[in-house]
């Protein structure tokens, strides 16, 4: 600080007095500036803003807090004797004081508050305990309306709830799918091997193995023979789907005559139907080969598919029809297919043909069955990496299947 020169030694106290005067007014300035700030701010805020005397006198509250509780003014508000008369049982209010002179600090505390007109929310105070000059406590906090949160909790802890009931529901389901699919493998099983054994007696009969029948009787056997392949053909079906839905294939390759093994002998088994029927079988379409062939499925579900086909054409294509399958070597697959004469299938059915319970109704008459047939030998084909599809023709109808020569 420079000297003047008139040596008044009282000038430098002067000015450093000045400087504290100035100094002072600028830090009050500044205090009263935060001031203004922090009210702006408490005022305007979107939750409610409070401040209660350590007693639980309501000092200040905001707007918001107004409009929270339904009353007139903010003047009407502080009037309460008490902030507890804010809960919605003042017991509440009492314990939330004293668990916030406790701890100096809560946050979120979570609350049932009550509305001027008596409506019961519910809300989650985050408040500070404070210290005043003159030895007095008092409190600031803000409050939420936590009403619509809670009810989207409740919401979800039902609908867990729920999805929890509906996933053991569905696994009592699956469980209880799966023994039956397992009991009908056992008994499609349990039952084929004795009719096989039947099948192979009847057969030694016909031949006359056994010394020659009169024609009548001769004939009842044949009938009797023709029955009992029908019956072997549905527990091969019955085991042949219960396998596929278990997703348990044989995916291996096998060596398969595919005229002896699987179309001769299906045909065999239907051939009452055919007979009754008076249907023909043509298999123009396509030379089957002579022998055994690589192909990668099993044989009984491959005598599944083609016995689902052939009943199917008979079904469909009705009396007096033409039955004809067809056989093509692709190199790395085969093409082969089922085709029957007759009125083709409706266009707007044929996007449901492979789905479970369709029925196809031409109009002429009831059909019987479940309507599982073709959804599951496709199901089967595709496991085997194939594919099977239908194509209308000007004179009837061909389901066309795939299969590889290898599985992977």
């Amino acid at each position: 600080m420079p000297y003047v020169e008139s040596g008044d030694l009282s000038l430098p106290v002067k000015q450093a007095e000045m400087d504290t005067e100035v100094e002072c007014e600028m830090t009050h300035s500044r205090q009263h500036g935060a001031g203004i700030m922090y009210k702006r701010f408490f005022d305007a805020a979107g939750d409610m803003r409070l401040v209660s005397s350590g007693r639980g006198k309501l000092l200040d509250v905001n707007h918001a807090g107004v409009e929270l509780f339904g009353y007139g003014s903010k003047e009407e508000l502080l009037g309460l004797e008490n902030v507890c008369l804010l809960f919605s049982d003042p017991l509440d209010g009492v314990r939330f004081q004293e668990r916030l002179e406790s701890d100096g600090f809560l946050k979120e505390y979570e609350v049932e508050l009550r509305k001027k007109d008596g409506t019961i929310f519910s809300g989650c105070i985050t408040a500070t305990l404070s210290f005043e000059e003159d030895g007095s406590i008092s409190w600031e906090g803000a409050l939420r309306d936590i009403t619509g949160l809670k009810e989207l909790q409740g919401a979800y802890l039902e609908a867990e709830r729920q999805n929890k009931e509906l996933s053991e529901s569905e696994r009592s389901i699956r469980d209880l799918n799966q023994h039956i699919v397992n009991m009908l493998m056992i008994m499609s099983h349990d039952i084929r091997g004795p009719l096989v054994s039947i099948a192979a007696t009847l057969k030694l009969l016909l031949r006359g193995s056994f010394g020659r029948m009169d024609e009548s009787v001769w004939n009842t056997i044949a009938d009797l023979m023709a029955r009992v392949r029908n019956v072997i053909g549905i527990a091969e079906d019955c085991l042949g789907s219960a396998h596929s839905l278990e997703g348990a294939l044989l995916k291996n390759m096998e060596f398969i005559d595919l005229r002896q093994d699987i179309i001769d002998a299906v045909l065999d088994e239907v051939s009452n139907e055919i007979e009754e029927q008076n249907i023909i079988i043509d298999n123009r379409l396509g030379a089957i080969p002579g022998g055994t062939i690589p192909i990668g499925a099993n044989m009984m579900w491959l005598k599944a598919v083609f016995r689902n086909l052939f009943k199917n054409a008979i079904k469909y294509g009705g009396r007096g029809c033409r039955i004809a399958f067809g056989f093509e070597d692709h190199g790395s697959f085969y093409r082969l297919n089922v085709y029957n004469s007759g009125r083709p299938i409706p266009e707007e059915l044929r996007d449901r043909l492979f789905t479970k319970f369709t029925h196809i109704d031409d109009g002429a008459e009831k059909k019987e069955g479940f309507g599982m047939g073709l959804y599951l030998i496709r199901e089967i084909v595709r496991k085997y990496e194939g594919d099977m599809w239908y194509e209308p023709k000007n004179d009837g109808s061909d389901f066309i299947f795939i299969l590889p020569k290898h599985v992977n």
